[in-house]
């Protein structure tokens, strides 16, 4: 009997706990707080942000801030009376050098309402100064570039090198004082000051073209640089074999020309050094002087170049000049030569190359220039002067006249044409 007094006494125990458990899980639950995902949302990518601001009519983007980063700055502006109008708007508009651009052309403060705008965001003033002076260097690379394309030289013509003699090196001191009254405009003196020099604009050889003008900074000073160590080193060299009383040995010229290369081939592209070669060389030089009256297009030049600069630059490297090669070495030169180039032109522009080859041809011009004429007349005279040439030597040749009617003979020809060629310079000089 006492054993089952026991028992249910233990059974009452046992409810009674558990009906305690279950009030504590009601009351308990009532207090909990809400449950909170730990799925954390995907920082969304950077993008544009206008932020606008006193004037509706002014829109700023402000670029490179995150959407994160973005909403904390927002919520903490939200506690500054005078920036309660700031309200982001995201559009696809971006503030670029070309906003820079067209507020200096049209005296607009678009671009400084935008730096003023992401100062008031709490953007970090260094990040500002990055964004000016990437936005400024862009628009003054593209001046640049503007500049080196137009001012470009006719490397392809023998009377290039006068053309934009000179007028480069202004143009880049011009431009970089307009790059540091921006920058001090927009960041101040100091910023303008320590970003003095960001380029040696034209220094040394003019960079020109779409190629070399479009060089970065960095790039650019390396060629002048190098440039400019070039030239020191032919100077020193000149200068030591003149006190030594002797001539200019034209080995160690063409190795110093070959070092130049070999620091330039560090520094540009196959492109770039292409580019290069092709202004500044003295093959490209020789080239062209060899080439004057024929006229080649840029692509023949390039072509002919090519071909050419490897044959010579060799040669100058082993014996300097082609009158140090024997008679069988300079035959095999010129053939080697003459085969790039008739590569480079095909066959029929290879024909009117042999005429300026020709000694009549340089007569011919020699007398154009003597006169004062027309570029024109070249044609005309050389093809006289080719028929006279003939007839001349069927003059020496002809046995049945005396040597007093072969010499009459000859001074009719040349009579004849003297009056020939007169009146083609005057002709040519008249047509417009």
């Amino acid at each position: 009997m006492r054993d089952k007094h026991l028992l249910r006494l233990f059974l009452g125990l046992n409810v009674a706990l558990a009906a305690c458990f279950v009030v504590y899980l009601i009351l308990s639950s009532n207090n909990q707080p809400a449950f909170v995902s730990t799925a954390f949302p995907i920082p969304a990518p950077k993008t544009n942000v206008i932020i606008k601001v006193a004037a509706p009519e002014i829109v700023s983007v402000l670029t490179n801030i995150s959407t994160n980063e973005l909403t904390m700055v927002v919520t903490n502006a939200t506690a500054v009376t005078n920036l309660e109008s700031l309200k982001p708007v995201f559009v696809e508009k971006r503030i670029t050098w070309e906003q820079l651009q067209a507020d200096e052309q049209s005296g607009t403060n678009v671009y400084r309402t935008y730096l003023e705008s992401l100062r008031a965001v709490g953007c970090p003033e260094e990040k500002v100064r990055y964004i000016v002076l990437t936005d400024i260097n862009e628009l003054f690379a593209k001046k640049r570039l503007k500049e080196a394309v137009a001012l470009d030289m006719k490397w392809w013509q023998s009377e290039h090198e006068l053309a934009t003699a000179g007028a480069l090196p202004e143009k880049g001191r011009t431009l970089e004082e307009e790059r540091r009254a921006l920058i001090a405009k927009y960041l101040g003196e100091d910023a303008a000051e320590s970003e003095k020099g960001e380029a040696m604009l034209w220094s040394n050889v003019q960079l020109t073209g779409p190629v070399l003008g479009n060089l970065p900074p960095e790039i650019h000073n390396a060629v002048q640089e190098i440039c400019a160590r070039s030239r020191d080193r032919s100077g020193g060299l000149d200068w030591a074999r003149f006190n030594d009383g002797q001539a200019p040995n034209s080995v160690e010229l063409a190795k110093l020309r070959e070092q130049t290369r070999a620091d330039l081939r560090r520094v540009l592209n196959a492109e770039g050094m292409e580019e290069f070669l092709l202004r500044y060389s003295q093959n490209a030089h020789i080239l062209r002087d060899e080439l004057r009256g024929f006229n080649p297009t840029p692509d023949e030049f390039r072509k002919a170049l090519r071909g050419t600069d490897p044959l010579d630059h060799q040669m100058q490297l082993e014996y300097g000049t082609p009158d140090a090669l024997s008679p069988q070495q300079r035959e095999r030169h010129v053939a080697l030569r003459d085969a790039a180039i008739r590569e480079a032109l095909g066959p029929k522009r290879y024909q009117d190359y042999l005429v300026i080859k020709d000694p009549v041809y340089g007569k011919a011009r020699q007398t154009v220039v003597q006169y004062g004429g027309s570029t024109r007349a070249i044609m005309p005279i050389y093809q006289l002067m080719k028929t006279n040439e003939v007839r001349r030597q069927r003059v020496l040749n002809d046995t049945s006249l005396t040597r007093e009617q072969k010499d009459d003979e000859g001074r009719s020809i040349n009579s004849e044409q003297i009056t020939e060629v007169q009146r083609i310079i005057t002709e040519t000089r008249n047509v417009k």
